[in-house]
Order: structure tokens, then C-alpha cells, then sequence
């Protein structure tokens, strides 16, 4: 017995969410399913070293690409959005956000760096300090493509990388939210 999600006869227009799926998505001319192009690091058990999170976000392309940079802190259950410091790889200038809690949103021009740097609050507080990175950026809903490269990692007070606190750009995960 066939698979009721293979009775379609549309298979030259197949479409595999992230390339995992064994089941492929029949495609209407009208209805093409979305891919997120917002990603999370997930849930990270913060190194007690740990004084500021990096993010590092490369534009890659030859054309401005604008992202927009979460980082919370999730000690307690708060969900507190983490203050921030931006800064454009290059420009001999302060920061762009002098510790901004919001989610950071910035337009990267092409072929530049931007690195955030955010703040855990108590971080003297033994309690559940575990935060998250989200990044949204730009790209093709239904064929995604990586146009900004992004990276975090928790650094301690002399800027050393913390065990337990990197995590790539091919280790962030998928996912929507707003």
C-alpha cells in the first residue's frame, strides 16, 4: 500500500522541508509552503565564565541584507530580552545601540561584519541561567539560501570562549516565530 502522502502526481514539483523529509510536499500553483528563515540556538545552559554573549553576523552578499538579533535571558523562566551593543566590523565608531533590551534589527551593508555583544543580567544568580540566540534574516521562503553567516559564543571577563557556549551557524535550528 502506497503512502497517501505519495498519491499525488505532481512529483517534478517535490519539495523537501530543510532536505530531512522522506515525504515529499505536493506543490499547488497557488499554495507553496514556507520555510523559516528565523533561526534559534535553542535553550543554552549558560558557563558560570560567562560574561557576554558574541553574535556575529557576516553579510556575504554584495547587496545590504537586514537582520533583526534576540538574545534572551531565560533565568527564572523571565524571558527577559538581554541588553545589547552592536558594532560594524571596520567603523571607528561607539556602539550602535548602547545597550538596547529590545531585539536588535540592523541592516548590514554588503560584504561587512556586524558583532552584538549581549549582557546576561545577574549573572551572579546560580538559578536556571540558560538564554537563547534567535537571528532573522532575509532569504527565499521556499528555497532557503544563507545570505548573512552567524555564530555565537559566550566569552568571560578576558574575552576567552566558554565551554558549552558555541554554537555555529549550521548548529542553529529552524523555527518561526515573530
Amino acid at each position: 500500500m502506497m503512502n497517501s502522502c505519495c498519491n499525488c502526481d505532481c512529483h517534478k514539483n517535490v519539495f523537501r522541508l530543510n532536505k530531512v523529509s522522506s515525504c515529499p510536499i505536493c506543490l499547488s500553483s497557488s499554495v507553496q509552503p514556507s520555510v523559516p528563515n528565523n533561526f534559534t540556538t535553542g535553550a543554552i545552559w549558560r558557563n558560570p565564565a560567562t560574561d557576554k554573549i558574541v553574535v556575529t553576523l557576516l553579510n556575504k552578499t554584495d547587496a545590504p541584507q537586514t537582520v533583526t538579533v534576540s538574545v534572551v535571558d531565560w533565568q527564572n523562566c523571565a524571558q527577559a530580552e538581554m541588553q545589547k551593543d552592536a558594532f560594524l566590523c571596520g567603523e571607528s565608531q561607539p556602539s550602535l545601540f548602547n545597550g538596547t533590551p529590545t531585539p536588535l534589527t540592523f541592516t548590514i551593508p554588503a560584504k561587512k561584519l556586524l558583532i552584538v555583544h549581549a549582557t546576561p543580567q545577574n549573572t551572579w544568580l546560580p538559578n536556571d541561567p540558560c538564554y537563547e540566540v534567535l537571528v532573522k534574516h532575509p532569504g527565499d521562503p521556499v528555497f532557503p539560501s544563507d545570505p548573512v553567516i552567524f555564530n555565537t559564543w559566550g566569552i568571560n571577563i578576558d574575552g576567552v570562549p566558554q565551554e558549552g557556549n558555541t554554537v555555529l551557524h549550521q548548529q542553529f535550528h529552524r523555527t518561526f516565530f515573530t
